[in-house]
């Protein structure tokens, strides 16, 4: 059995089963993290991609308004170098590289991404494997993202210690990664509702290793080097389930937009949305 992340102990009980794999929650700090026994460093992922329409759709459409959102608040009328990390098929890499003023590059330890971002986008400044390996030098980035990443490593700390030390002073290591307590609640109410099914996505308890909550992923952050941490709100990937449908996006899209009013009169307390962290 898994221990906590930041507890190092196994004292925990299980809050969600999915198709036999239950999720688990720390009796001592409420972390929420899979009982999935993954190996440290997994590379299997966008081995099978063969559909470039498919991936075209999901990962470079469906996510434009978001980067385009990112991109206004942390790119427009400047300059510099971003590094996308877990950076998939090269999308965000190849959506960078076209602003004006800035250098993009990505790194993907799946040798199924690197191909595909370099054979079909065409993309130079991208390498294979992890970025511990990679021949950056120390201070070298303005920017760096990782967009659903931290939910499926093991042990997320050498990736964030070694992005601070990649990054120059005053520059941004930026996150995005489910809720923990918003996923765990839609699963609940979704398996109540419907069942397993096969093909039903859950909390993707064999690929998503850790789930965050704002507490925890600020605990993370901090114990890497990281002294403010910001959350903030960016459009939601215009796709449910890798999916899309009219009904579908128009729910997702009004949650969002009630997520983002709950934060504002709350003044940050409540937090339905995903979590877009800014971290300095």
């Amino acid at each position: 059995m898994p221990s906590c992340l930041f507890c190092k102990e196994s004292n925990s009980r299980t809050v969600f089963t999915e198709f036999g794999t239950p999720y688990l929650k720390c009796c001592n700090c409420g972390h929420l993290y899979s009982s999935y026994e993954s190996v440290e460093h997994y590379d299997g992922y966008f081995e099978n991609q063969k559909d470039n329409e498919a991936a075209e759709l999901f990962w470079d459409l469906a996510h434009k308004r978001m980067y385009s959102s990112f991109s206004k608040r942390y790119m427009a009328g400047m300059n510099g170098r971003i590094l996308d990390v877990g950076a998939g098929l090269g999308f965000f890499v190849k959506f960078a590289s076209a602003i004006d003023g800035w250098e993009a590059f990505g790194v993907e330890i799946s040798p199924g991404g690197h191909r595909f971002a370099t054979e079909t986008l065409k993309l130079t400044n991208f390498y294979c494997g992890k970025l511990e390996d990679q021949p950056f030098e120390p201070g070298s980035f303005d920017i760096i993202t990782l967009w659903d990443v931290i939910e499926h490593l093991k042990n997320p700390r050498p990736v964030i210690l070694k992005c601070r030390q990649l990054l120059k002073d005053g520059g941004i290591l930026f996150m995005h990664t489910p809720n923990g307590e918003v996923q765990l609640a839609k699963a609940k109410i979704k398996k109540a509702l419907f069942g397993e099914k096969e093909g039903t996505h859950f909390l993707e308890a064999k690929d998503h290793l850790h789930l965050y909550k704002e507490k925890s992923l600020r605990r993370i952050l901090e114990e890497c080097g990281f002294r403010r941490t910001k959350l903030v709100h960016l459009p939601p990937i215009q796709a449910v389930a890798g999916k899309s449908g009219f009904l579908r996006l128009f729910l997702k899209n009004k949650w969002w937009f009630w997520s983002v009013a709950a934060s504002k009169v709350t003044f940050g307390r409540l937090n339905w949305d995903n979590l877009f962290a800014e971290a300095r």
